[in-house]
């Protein structure tokens, strides 16, 4: 079973994380906190009980809660409160500032994508006006890393539940064509020997692209229903880290990001395997 926490106000930006977290939360089991961190409570309760409406139809009212709790800052008593909550996974929308159809969190996303104790789910600016999105193509960046391994584990659990097709998306950077040609070829080769190794026996599709790694993935986003990254390969175990490719990519991309940390095997696979049972 997952819990799935997802922080709202009273903008739009906060029915884009809600339009997110329905979608996820029809694929995988587990309760769906609507929680507004703020000092005002008759304000905050009427802003939940409103978030907590959008949910339906397709998410069962049993599976549905509310929070309503004054913290210093909204990413803290998020933070806080997905620790109590055990939560698995923290859906937040991008900045109004934002283009539409991009994701591009706002002080709060970044905050959380700093050090969440969580996986972390940021919606494209918009995304609530899609008209009833499918979760059809999940595309995972893989680096060969153990973080991208878990990360490919995790989208391929999701697409199972859903019936999604899985694409696996490795990228050959731009900085290895500065490389002598037989260096070249064999760095290449072996990025995609590992790429093909990772999807041996599923049903998963390689991708192989080149250039800068964000810039790539973001490009190839556009084809995509949702694009999971796993943290960076340093950082506080059970913990959100962006690093040099996840956080540029996350103000980039066309489509929802999923940010799974490292060194914990999220309970979305847990949820999505529950359905399947």
């Amino acid at each position: 079973m997952s819990t799935t926490l997802i922080g709202v106000d009273a903008t739009a930006r906060s029915e884009d994380a809600v339009a997110l977290a329905r979608q996820l939360a029809l694929t995988f089991t587990g309760d769906v906190v609507v929680a507004a961190i703020t000092h005002d409570r008759t304000a905050g309760d009427a802003t939940v009980r409103r978030m907590a409406g959008l949910l339906a139809p397709g998410i069962e009212p049993d599976r549905i809660r509310t929070a309503v709790l004054a913290a210093p800052s909204a990413a803290q008593g998020l933070h806080e409160l997905a620790e109590a909550e055990a939560a698995d996974l923290i859906v937040v929308g991008s900045t109004h500032t934002g283009r539409l159809g991009r994701v591009r969190p706002g002080s709060t996303g970044e905050r959380l994508l700093g050090g969440a104790p969580c996986a972390v789910a940021v919606a494209p600016h918009g995304f609530r006006t899609r008209l009833d999105p499918q979760l059809e193509t999940i595309g995972v960046a893989y680096n060969g890393s153990r973080e991208a391994d878990h990360a490919l584990r995790t989208a391929l659990e999701l697409a199972h539940a859903n019936g999604a097709h899985v694409q696996a998306i490795t990228v050959i950077p731009l900085e290895l064509y500065g490389t002598p040609a037989s260096a070249q070829a064999e760095i290449d080769a072996t990025m995609r020997a590992a790429l093909d190794d990772a999807v041996a026996g599923t049903a998963a599709e390689t991708v192989v692209l080149d250039g800068r790694p964000w810039a790539a993935l973001a490009a190839q986003s556009q084809l995509l229903d949702l694009l999971i990254v796993g943290s960076r390969g340093y950082g506080p175990l059970r913990a959100v880290i962006t690093g040099g490719t996840s956080g540029p990519l996350i103000h980039h991309a066309h489509c929802p990001v999923l940010v799974v940390p490292r060194g914990v095997d999220t309970s979305l696979r847990r949820g999505a395997e529950a359905l399947l049972r």
